[in-house]
């Protein structure tokens, strides 16, 4: 155990390399930052003896930095971005549809079926049984506003 607590800063750096290399199997950018971590705690912990918890402590403060520096030099090369496509409408407005769940008034917890999917729908107006046919007014998120069609 002694020769493993005197090699950590190559430890350090052989982890934080495994980590960088696993970047390329893993989705996202969070371990790379790990890496960088863990290559400058064993660049620090080798010209800087210290005990192995102190390493650790080391560690997760330099990921934790790396994570918010590297994160905000992602941000600025690759912006994002967004856009709103008018041509797409909105299909579901005034669609009849049938009530699976009981819709409530105002409270979630109603559900609809609306092309082969169970979705949440709320009532503004009053409780609809299941196996009534309603009008789809809105949709916030995942949650349909509906009215009651008359027969």
């Amino acid at each position: 155990m002694d020769i493993i607590f005197a090699n950590t800063p190559y430890l350090w750096i052989l982890i934080g390399i495994v980590l960088l290399f696993s970047e390329f199997l893993l989705p996202g950018t969070f371990v790379m930052f790990l890496g960088i971590g863990a290559i400058f705690t064993g660049i620090l912990s080798r010209l800087v003896p210290m005990e192995f918890y102190t390493e650790v402590i080391v560690w997760v403060v330099a990921s934790f930095v790396s994570i918010l520096l590297g994160g905000s030099l992602i941000k600025k090369f690759f912006k994002s971005e967004s856009s709103v496509d008018p041509f797409i409408k909105d299909d579901f407005l005034n669609q009849i549809v049938p009530v699976e769940i009981d819709v409530l008034v105002g409270r979630h917890g109603g559900k609809i079926k609306f092309q082969g999917t169970l979705w949440d729908a709320i009532s503004k107006d009053s409780k609809i049984p299941k196996g009534e046919y309603v009008r789809i007014l809105s949709r916030e998120n995942l949650t349909f506003t509906v009215e009651k069609v008359e027969s």
